[in-house]
């Protein structure tokens, strides 16, 4: 670090004083208008010297020396410490002239063109006081003048000062691209990352899912340091704590070459890294106010995130741990231990519980090698909230008996009756459902090496290493597939007496049948060079290989039996499969005009282990090239203009390709080897203006084409009968602008806003949705594009902070949103029309989040008290209108119940049809189901300390 740290400061040092030397010079001269301004650079073991400046006229005499001396010569020699070793990246500066360089690792510098006569040269190392020696210089000769400095350093203490760079707007750029960094993503008022990203402009988040301009929600990949963080079987992409983001760019249009299997937006996390001295941060957030009852969702979150340096030179850490447990606002009667400590701190697992750690280790070998090592862990244990699985009481138990052959009593199968929140008599047991609903034990593991040379100071290469494991578990209550209670559908024996306790609605017993163990592995070689070695130009290009290991076993009514094995409906396949990805992009600058040109190619295959006979195209590797182009153009320092033409591309998730091909599957759809990469044409143009030093704002149109999005069609299989066949044959499109102004922090003020106005309309938004037509449930297929269930056309992001450093601070993030839309549904329409979906609009929705907090310095040590309210107007706002019934076969008859209800009464929460009042009418019976709706109030407090 110390030599790392000399050439920082030398470099510093060298360039102020050429400059402070060179303004007087440079204020007479005129450059030619079109000369482009060229960035200074310290090279070590390279004289830095103030070119004389060039002549009116060709045959004008060059300048002459200040000091009027005729002739120059040169000033070489050595830098050693005592012992012998060479000082390196030590300044050298000949005293009165521009004359100056830095000292090479071994020491050795050479300084062309000083002035003849007496002068006095000057040598400065960090650590070490200052050397001036007097020597006699003579034309045409070198001179030789070598140092050594003692063995005693010396330390100087100085005053910190904290500089930050904020890039108000890209000149070179024809992305979009928003940035988060990790100052902001801690003052923005959320729980993670990803709510993070939802507050950016074109991006609308629903049912935990992010649409990126009207795309779908499994087309947004998560990137750490690099690395594609998604699940390949499923889509989905792992977590990370927030204390270790160092920064976050959201890439929602104008993909360079580089960003590839990304339909929609990438978003690129950079992790922290130790420095050379020790800091860091504890954070503790609790809604819990010493009562038991005295709480919104007995929320807690510990996190804290160390780094600095080891022992060994060079070589930094950053440790960071992130643990979560909450009830939910959607809190059920779960069966969980409890234990606090000093009678307010609860300890032990709850309704959700999530813990997200990450090491990072950084050892800079040399100032051009860096090696980085990271391991990312992160678990989640939850049980969901069943609104049928939901009650806790009493229920009637009673058992057929049957005497053996030696008059014993035997029990038989257990007969269940009526619910009762009471305990009516023995017969009645105590059974809280909640303790029946699986548990998902979902896990995720990264490890990552890093390796960045730096060829030159214009090239680097970067090369990665990683390997990725995603391990799922959903089970009740940690039980084998056989082990459950209960066969499907007899949960509601005897509970079906009309009345308030008793109704078809609620379970009385028995294990909800799912059970699924999942596990994913994806090893990863990715190698990235970029240079800017040809004049005007900027090239990177890169290789990445892949391979993935995918293992699914998903069992619908696990305790019944297919083919021999557990579970009515089993979806059982271990598959493996290679996929490689090269690309070029080139970023060409040209009289003010900025090209960003790059081609990228992608290649899978669905692996060895598929048949040729099931690969009906005959290709089974397959391949695509797809193209970008950007173009941006400067108009002034504060405006630039950018358009953006390219196509991208996105293999279909895994578990459509391969589900239902092994030997013991019975699922209804079956995966096709065949299937062909997804594909969007995007075309976007954009204007980013700065109004002022502090604002900067952007806007931007864009349109998607999207097709080849994954469907359902039937086809007939090897033994002819009729099944029904993952394909690419949905397809979609988006539109819209977005604009944003952003404010930095001046004045004690920052803010941010945006707009968003979008449509997104394709056939379908779910590829399983044809199969409701193929299984009767639809009158046609749709013909004409409609609107998604994402299609949120108007959306506004405030994100404000008013703050006094190192006093108080006040945050505020409001967000609103327009309706989605919902299908209309009817009573006994058994074919819907397909014109219907989608035609109506729920309720807008509108959220705001106001925060403060308050610094004290304590015992040297900077400790925040804050205090977080969420959705401080209690706004009512839907999640899901409709909830899925199964497996309850008794309500549901005349169509979705939810959605009946809504399109009939105009009430949100649910409700079911049934005659309670024996007049042959089917009355509704409202359930409340609170899943229906987002979380309301919420307030939150806590303490953090920084060191």
């Amino acid at each position: 670090m110390r030599m790392i740290a000399r050439r920082f400061i030398a470099a510093v040092t060298v360039a102020g004083i050429s400059l402070a030397l060179a303004l007087p010079a440079l204020a007479q001269q005129k450059p030619p208008a079109s000369a482009a301004p060229r960035p200074a650079a310290a090279a070590p073991a390279k004289p830095t010297t103030a070119a004389p400046a060039k002549p009116a006229a060709p045959a004008a005499a060059p300048a002459k020396p200040a000091t009027g001396a005729a002739g120059v010569g040169k000033i070489a020699g050595r830098a050693v410490e005592k012992g012998g070793s060479g000082l390196g990246f030590a300044n050298v500066i000949v005293l009165g002239t521009k004359q100056g360089t830095m000292t090479d690792e071994n020491g050795n510098y050479v300084i062309p063109g000083v002035p003849v006569g007496t002068q006095q040269v000057k040598l400065m190392a960090i650590g070490f006081e200052p050397v001036i020696k007097t020597v006699q210089v003579n034309a045409g000769q070198t001179t030789m003048v070598p140092f050594e400095v003692g063995a005693s350093r010396t330390v100087t203490t100085v005053q910190e000062v904290e500089v930050r760079a904020e890039k108000k707007i890209d000149t070179k750029s024809s992305a979009t691209k928003q940035t988060i960094t990790a100052e902001k993503l801690k003052e923005i008022p959320v729980d993670n990352l990803s709510q993070a990203v939802a507050t950016k402009a074109g991006i609308v988040a629903q049912g935990g899912q992010l649409h990126f301009r009207g795309g779908r929600g499994g087309e947004v990949k998560f990137q750490f340091d690099g690395v594609e963080a998604t699940d390949p079987a499923f889509g989905n992409s792992a977590n990370i704590a927030g204390l270790a983001v160092a920064g976050t760019d959201v890439i929602s249009g104008g993909f360079d070459a580089e960003y590839g299997n990304a339909l929609s937006g990438v978003v690129a996390v950079t992790t922290k890294e130790g420095t050379d001295r020790f800091g860091g941060d504890v954070r503790w957030d609790t809604d819990r106010y010493g009562d038991p009852t005295k709480t919104f969702d007995n929320y807690d979150r510990f996190q804290f995130g160390v780094g600095g340096p080891t022992p060994i030179k060079n070589l930094t850490y950053f440790l960071t741990y992130e643990g979560t447990w909450q009830d939910t606002y959607l809190r059920s009667s779960l069966t969980h231990p409890r234990r606090t400590l000093l009678d307010f701190i609860q300890l032990g697992n709850r309704q959700n519980n999530q813990i997200n750690t990450n090491f990072k280790l950084a050892y800079r070998m040399n100032p051009r090698n860096k090696f980085t090592f990271e391991t990312i862990n992160n678990r989640t244990v939850a049980t969901p909230y069943n609104h049928m699985w939901s009650r806790k009481g009493y229920v009637a138990l009673t058992y057929d008996t049957l005497r053996n052959s030696v008059g014993q009593v035997e029990r038989l199968s257990p007969r269940y009756g009526s619910w009762s929140p009471l305990k009516l008599d023995s017969t009645y047991q105590a059974m809280n459902m909640p303790d029946h609903m699986p548990t998902t034990d979902d896990r995720y593991q990264q490890f990552t090496t890093v390796w960045t040379n730096q060829i030159s100071d214009k090239s680097v290469w970067t090369t990665r290493l990683s390997s990725l494991n995603f391990n799922t578990l959903v089970s009740v209550g940690g039980k084998e597939p056989w082990e459950y209670d209960t066969q499907n559908p007899f949960y509601w024996t005897g509970n079906t007496v009309v009345g308030t306790e008793n109704n078809i609605y609620f379970a009385t017993h028995g294990d909800f049948p799912t059970f699924q163990h999942r596990r994913t592995s994806v090893y990863n070689l990715k190698s990235d060079f970029s240079t800017r070695r040809w004049k005007q130009h900027t090239v990177k290009t890169g290789i990445e290989g892949k391979y993935n290991r995918v293992e699914n076993l998903n069992l619908t009514s696990p305790n019944a039996e297919s083919n021999g094995l557990p579970g009515a409906q089993r979806s059982e396949y271990v598959n493996y499969n290679p996929e490689g990805a090269a690309y070029l992009q080139d970023r060409w600058e040209f009289e003010g005009l900025v090209l960003n040109a790059g081609i990228r190619f992608d290649l899978f295959t669905p692996g060895d282990q598929i048949a040729s006979v099931d690969i009906r195209s005959g290709e089974r590797y397959k391949k695509q090239f797809s193209p970008r182009l950007g173009i941006a153009y400067p108009v002034s320092d504060r405006d630039v203009l950018s358009f953006h033409y390219g196509w991208t591309f996105q293999t279909p998730a895994r578990s459509f390709i391969f589900e239902n091909r092994g030997i013991s599957s019975t699922v209804g759809i079956r995966g096709n080897p065949d299937l062909e990469p997804e594909t969007n044409i995007a075309y976007q143009a954009g204007v980013q203006h700065l109004f002022s030093k502090d604002i900067s704002g952007t806007f931007s149109v864009f349109f998607k084409d999207i097709y080849g999005l994954i469907t359902v069609r039937q086809e007939r299989d090897e033994n002819g009968n009729l099944i029904s066949v993952y394909f690419n044959g949905d397809y979609a499109s988006a539109r819209g602008f977005e604009t944003s102004i952003s404010k930095s922090f001046s004045h004690k003020f920052s803010a941010d806003i945006s707009y968003t106005y979008s449509i997104a309309t394709g056939v379908a938004s779910d590829p399983n949705q044809a199969l409701q037509f193929f299984n009767g449930g639809r009158l046609y297929l749709p013909i004409s594009e409609q609107a998604l269930d994402w299609d949120q056309r108007n959306t506004v992001n405030i994100n404000a902070t008013v703050r006094d450093p190192g006093k108080w601070g006040l945050r505020m993030l409001w967000s609103y949103g327009s309706g989605f839309p919902f299908t209309p549904t009817f009573r006994n329409d058994r074919r819907p029309d397909p014109v219907l979906n989608n035609s109506r609009r729920q309720p807008s929705e509108s959220r705001l989040t106001l925060d403060g907090d308050k610094f004290y310095r304590i015992w040297g040590q900077n400790v925040m008290l804050f205090v977080d309210a969420r959705n401080v107007l209690d706004s009512k706002n839907i999640s899901s209108l409709g909830q899925g019934s199964f497996p309850n076969p008794y309500v549901n008859a005349a169509g979705n119940d939810y959605l009946i209800y809504y399109t009939e009464t105009g009430r949100a929460g649910g409700a079911y049809l049934q005659d309670i009042n024996g007049d042959n009418v089917l009355d509704w019976v409202p359930v409340h189901d609170p899943r229906v709706f987002e979380e309301g109030r919420n307030v939150r407090m806590g303490i953090s300390l920084s060191f």
